[in-house]
């Protein structure tokens, strides 16, 4: 800004954009107190209703209503008070300097690693990119730095500078593949982050299985790191607090002086608003994504330093040492606004509130779960991203602007060209592939292992018709294949290829010659058809199914990120309802219902409201986590035959078809959710493309100004497409509790991410079923591949097989998908008049 010689005017009289903006600020402080109170009092009623004595008072509320009343305030009570003992000072402490900060100082402890992964989600975020990774850069960064802390042994000082260098490089690393990814094949950053998520959690597993790496005597941990890499307390070892808060603010001012007073942090926030118009002023839009990412992976392997050598794991690398940080970071910058100062105070917040929930939990008398956090985390993040719903419910008169400032992410503004790099894409791309076709020669074509014979198996124990197996030596085929893949990357150089034929042939080839070279000399080989069976059924059903969900969602203009808290929510009240009412298929319908409940929240919210439907969709996940979680350890648990004995649906051989050799089997050979989902599929592809339902809500996806101006009324049409996209991922919950062919039971978490791998279905799918479908199955493919090579005895290790589905689907959507055009108005609100 340039200085200017007016005398700036009296306090009295403020500067005409000045008053607007403190009223906007005070405005926008009333909203996030309110939202707070709302919160905690939503999470009270939770409380109250969770408790016996409460519950036991209601059988009587009209004969003595003061006594339900009274116990319910003492029960609120007990319980907030026993948070803010736990998280901010308890009046009956012992005198002592550790006694009276004791609880503070934890809180500051337990939000460090928040506000430096909240840090990595917003720069991010400003960049334009919506790093769903944070996960697995934490776990890099706290492996690098753990290793380092235990493995080297250097004068204090300078341990510790190397101990958080190399957590540093871990995390920026693991930013860097996205990135990278990201700005030369267009891979998209929500599929890359969440793939590399699951093969840094497994990575860590593999490495911890080294003797030289575990802890003697727990194979569950690594060595402990030496007092000199450990971070120093900040007022004596009995206070918790350490120099990971001070690293966590010099980052926070580092990041609000690299977006406001840098070049660097210019050319961010630039390419974050309008990448085509940051193209045409010159930048570079893939260096700078390349840049984002590295310094967003840096933060939150930062955020895996504070964990390790913190000592949040007793300084031990351990396989849970990233505590869910990743993930709850982006709620914190959500809740922060992706202002640094911002995630600072939301950091610090959510670090008081996992704080006060252990005590609160551990308190005799109180004892209420932690999950109760979790909601009122969800709930806070919400009113917050809702301020027309906080002035509605108060009555209070818009001041300022109404809008959440929020992320402009690339689930709605997809960068379709990037600057020509310097080293042509087909140059780069052709020599990767004679690279890894290089390596395959050598760890698939050598050794004495490619000298066995590879076994392969064409039916199944009890099938029909019997074909037999196939029996040959491995060497001969894998050094075929990896030389089929150095000639397809020579001739991708020469580009006397097509690009998407070259990459079929690398993938493809390099796949095929690691089975070969898994299975050879296995006792039992590798039975083919149990290979393509299990890629469908079961596995891929909820995939295909919480991917519809997606495409229905998003082809009217609305994201649903919150296909992770449907899928969740709908398995818990479907093995709930079921087992209470004795009917599975009373469970399915309660199971799509609890879909469609959470997918009226997101409508009303970001339809309705305008909330962000990334922030609303992030925050949902996180309820559903929470209040699963919550109802779990309350009810399931402590009284399993009472609440989660749903029952399970049989699996049914369609006859004559199922008995077709290979096929029968794949196809025809499962419970009726196998048969529900083909029909689906074919039902919603139809409905999209060959139906005026399908133009009317593709146009709305579209140009909803357009659609709008010949008839079509776009927020019934976008309502209606969330609902049903909420019935189908309920359909897919219900799958994964009731729909297996076994019995099964509702677990924690049970649906592992695949809410999130149906999300990268959606984009690897290019918004179409079929492409869903085919996505689906890759990743079935890949997932039940790693288990029967497991099985067979393979060489590789065990959780290295377990990355196996993520890596196969990072090189295919390099390698097929590329750059992708989500639909033009996706994730962009509309506003009638």
């Amino acid at each position: 800004m340039t200085a200017t010689l007016e005398a700036p005017p009296a306090p009295s009289e403020p500067a005409p954009d000045e008053a607007p903006k403190r009223t906007e600020r005070s405005d926008s402080w009333l909203v996030t107190l309110l939202a707070i109170v709302v919160a905690l009092l939503l999470g009270g009623l939770l409380i109250i209703f969770s408790d016996q004595t409460v519950r036991g008072d209601l059988g009587f509320f009209f004969q003595h209503p003061m006594d339900f009343f009274k116990d319910a305030w003492y029960t609120l009570r007990d319980a907030y008070q026993a948070m803010f003992e736990g998280a901010i000072y308890d009046p009956n402490n012992d005198g002592t300097v550790s006694g009276v900060l004791g609880p503070i100082t934890s809180s500051i402890f337990t939000a460090t690693p928040l506000i430096l992964g909240g840090l990595a989600v917003a720069l991010a975020f400003r960049a334009g990119l919506f790093n769903i990774g944070g996960e697995g850069q934490v776990i890099a960064g706290a492996l690098a730095a753990g290793y380092v802390g235990f493995a080297w042994s250097l004068p204090p000082f300078v341990h510790l500078v190397l101990a958080i260098a190399a957590g540093l490089a871990g995390g920026a690393l693991w930013g860097l593949i996205a990135g990278f990814l990201k700005a030369r094949t267009g891979a998209h950053e929500v599929i890359t982050t969440i793939m590399l998520n699951y093969v840094a959690r497994y990575g860590l597993l593999y490495v911890l299985s080294f003797a030289s790496v575990q802890q003697p005597g727990n194979p569950q941990a690594s060595k402990l790191i030496h007092g000199t890499a450990r971070l120093p307390h900040l007022f004596g070892s009995r206070i918790t607090a350490d120099l990971g808060i001070v690293l966590a603010v010099v980052a926070a001012a580092g990041v609000w002086w690299l977006l406001t007073r840098s070049t660097i942090g210019f050319r961010l926030r630039a390419v974050g608003a309008n990448p085509a118009a940051a193209r045409t002023a010159g930048m570079s839009v893939g260096r700078v994504t390349m840049l984002a990412m590295t310094l967003a992976g840096a933060l939150a392997g930062l955020a895996g330093v504070a964990l390790a050598l913190g000592g949040a794991t007793s300084y031990a690398v351990t396989p849970n040492i990233s505590s869910n940080v990743g993930f709850d970071a982006i709620t914190v910058a959500l809740l922060g606004r992706n202002s640094p100062w911002g995630v600072i105070g939301a950091g610090l917040l959510f670090g008081a509130l996992r704080q006060g929930g252990a005590q609160m939990q551990a308190t005799p008398g109180v004892e209420v779960p932690v999950d109760v956090v979790t909601v009122i985390q969800a709930l806070i993040v919400v009113f917050i991203a809702a301020p027309r719903l906080v002035r509605t419910m108060f009555h209070l008169r818009a001041r300022g602007r109404a809008a959440l400032q929020t992320a402009t992410t690339n689930l709605a503004v997809t960068v379709t060209t990037v600057r020509q790099a310097r080293v042509p894409r087909h140059i780069l791309a052709g020599g990767v592939q004679v690279a890894l076709g290089a390596f395959g020669l050598w760890a698939f074509g050598s050794g004495p292992r490619s000298g066995n014979r590879a076994v392969f198996k064409f039916s199944l124990p009890d099938a029909k018709f019997d074909l037999g197996s196939w029996s040959f030596e491995a060497r001969a085929p894998a050094i075929v294949l990896c030389v089929l893949v150095i000639a397809a990357g020579l001739l991708r150089i020469t580009q006397r290829l097509a690009a998407r034929w070259c990459a079929t042939v690398a993938v493809l080839g390099l796949l095929l010659a690691f089975i070969i070279w898994s299975v050879a000399g296995t006792f039992s080989g590798l039975n083919v058809v149990s290979l393509l069976a299990g890629s469908l059924f079961p596995a891929a059903i909820p995939l295909i199914l919480g991917g519809l969900a997606g495409v229905v969602g998003e082809r009217a203009g609305v994201v649903n990120v919150a296909i992770e808290g449907q899928l969740l929510l709908s398995a818990f009240v479907a093995a709930m309802v079921a087992t209470v009412a004795g009917s599975i298929w009373l469970g399915v319908l309660g199971g799509v219902l609890a879909g469609v409940f959470l997918a009226a929240i997101l409508a009303v919210l970001a339809i309705r409201y305008l909330v962000d439907q990334v922030i609303i969709g992030v925050v949902l996940n996180v309820f559903a986590l929470g209040i699963t979680s919550f109802l779990f350890n309350k009810l399931l648990a402590p009284q399993a035959d009472t609440y989660n004995n749903p029952g399970y649906f049989r699996i049914w051989k369609v006859p004559a078809l199922g008995d077709i050799p290979i096929v029968g089997p794949v196809f025809f050979n499962g419970t009726i959710f196998l048969y529900a989902t083909y029909v689906l599929v074919v039902a919603v592809h139809l409905g999209l493309f060959y139906t005026r339902w399908g133009l009317r809500l593709r146009s709305v996806g579209e140009h909803p100004r357009a659609a709008d101006t010949v008839g079509i009324k776009v927020l019934r049409t976008r309502y209606r497409a969330v609902w049903l996209a909420g019935a189908l991922a309920g359909l897919g919950g219900v799958t994964l509790v009731m729909g297996g062919g076994a019995a099964g039971t509702f677990q924690l978490n049970m649906s592992n991410g695949k809410g999130f791998i149906a999300l990268a279905c959606v984009i690897f799918g290019r918004w179409s079923p079929r492409g869903v479908l085919l996505a689906a199955l890759l990743f079935g493919f890949a997932d039940q591949l790693g288990s029967l090579l497991s099985q067979a005895g393979s060489p590789v290790d065990t959780n290295l097989l377990l990355t196996l589905p993520y890596v196969v689907t990072i090189f295919a959507v390099a390698g097929f998908v590329g750059r992708v055009r989500a639909p033009a108005a996706d994730g962009q609100p509309y506003t009638v008049g």
